[in-house]
């Protein structure tokens, strides 16, 4: 279990707190292109830990975020005209372009430069990556963007998912670098759906089938140069253990192992302290991925797919699925389909466990085990390096973008064979391609 006041750093992430100031050292990913689809398109409602904004792109393309709230009279810039390079206030007209500049107050007498002493808060954007990212934090050169694997591989290559989750990104994160949930939550009882050993003897299916059946993995912890990694053991074939190696890298991404050709990266963006936005990118270092599967995976959304968007700060990406209905948990299903009774789509299922927690879930009351190391690793890993900003000392990861070339990965081990040092060269063979490129 953890003190309250440890919960309540490792969760809180609004202005001025120390997770919130160790976010604000690296790059957000904030939306996507398409989202701004033109010069002097609608504006968008946008948050991001904890602060409401907009986002536009200007008469240039240039994509600007700016603090929602117009610094004459406090009305919202989200109904304002995107018009000439920048957003027009619709109550008095004043403008402010991509920095937050205010470029032109009409209702002031000729001649005047009082437009000069106003500013609303602006963030730097990049477009990369088929990411829109932003830096809100406090160095006017920002440091480079993470060389996550999607970053190397060509759109032909890539693709992210993205779906919000209502509740902490602390408890959002621990449930994807948790190994043994595999074993129940995911569980389906059918054997076509779970691609069962007797059905498929080698391949990513074979050994998800092992994760699923081994309930006791043996965990093994290192601390990487830019976050926590482990690997989880279980009992495979005679004389064979499988690995899963999952990987945290500072400040919110995650990594498991892929499937289908595909790596898998995941990102914890906290929206505010209750809610998370979470960037599912997928990729593959040796084949084109379809059109469908540079969209996103349907296999990760389900049947019931997403609600309709809105203009709601926080109306965007919301499974149907959700809390409102018990995320369609069926009884019937959970006696004869299924473990969960939910649709067999991981993100659902992990979302009922999480958000059930609480908004944000009360760490005090916990019972940890043996199968939680790697949990209580990453919670000390993230308590550093908050501490360690509130003393200006500067993250891991920040000024080394190269410390992202890591992903999670599976592998079939002898009993004497080391995982880190096969996980390594494993690394570097698989990245040695993209960077040469």
């Amino acid at each position: 279990m953890l003190k309250r006041e440890d919960n309540e750093l490792l969760t809180r992430v609004g202005p001025g707190t120390p997770m919130g100031e160790l976010f604000r050292c690296f790059w957000l990913p904030a939306l996507m292109p398409h989202e701004l689809p033109a010069p002097d398109c609608d504006p968008v409602r946008l948050r991001l830990l904890g602060e409401d904004l907009i986002a536009f792109r200007d008469s240039d393309g240039k994509i600007g975020i700016l603090h929602e709230r117009c610094p004459h009279r406090r009305a919202s810039l989200f109904y304002g005209r995107n018009e000439e390079g920048g957003v027009r206030c619709l109550y008095h007209g004043w403008k402010f372009d991509i920095e937050g500049k205010c470029v032109d107050v009409p209702n002031e007498p000729p001649g005047s430069t009082f437009n000069e002493q106003v500013k609303v808060t602006a963030y730097p954007c990049v477009e990369k990556n088929g990411i829109i990212w932003t830096y809100m934090g406090p160095e006017k050169n920002p440091p480079p963007l993470p060389e996550l694997g999607w970053a190397h591989v060509g759109p032909e290559r890539r693709g992210a998912l993205r779906y919000q989750r209502d509740c902490n990104w602390l408890q959002a994160i621990e449930g994807d670098f948790d190994s043994s949930h595999l074993s129940f939550l995911h569980l389906a009882f059918d054997p076509k759906q779970q691609n069962t050993a007797h059905e498929k003897k080698a391949g990513i299916d074979y050994y998800r089938n092992i994760a699923r059946m081994d309930k006791q993995p043996l965990l093994e912890v290192q601390d990487t140069d830019v976050g926590v990694m482990y690997g989880a053991r279980r009992d495979a074939e005679e004389g064979k253990f499988y690995w899963r190696v999952t990987q945290f890298m500072l400040p919110f991404y995650t990594s498991v192992p892929g499937f289908g050709g595909k790596n898998r990266d995941k990102v914890w963006v906290p929206l505010d302290d209750e809610h998370t936005m979470v960037w599912e990118t997928h990729w593959s270092s040796t084949r084109e991925l379809s059109a469908e599967e540079q969209k996103g995976w349907n296999d990760r959304v389900g049947p019931s797919g997403f609600l309709p968007d809105t203009n709601d700060w926080l109306g965007r990406h919301c499974f149907a699925a959700n809390a409102g209905n018990d995320f369609l948990q069926n009884r019937e299903r959970q006696k004869n389909v299924n473990f969960s009774g939910m649709e067999n789509v991981t993100p659902i299922q992990d979302g009922a466990m999480q958000e059930s927690m609480g908004a944000i879930a009360d760490r005090t009351k916990e019972h940890l085990g043996a199968s939680d190391t790697a949990i209580v690793w990453m919670r000390r890993r993230l308590m550093k390096a908050a501490k360690d900003v509130g003393q200006n000392k500067i993250p891991p990861g920040v000024k080394t973008p190269a410390s992202y070339h890591k992903h999670g990965d599976q592998v079939l081990l002898g009993e004497k064979d080391s995982w880190p040092e096969h996980y390594t060269a494993k690394m570097k063979q698989d990245y040695a391609p993209l960077l040469a490129r």
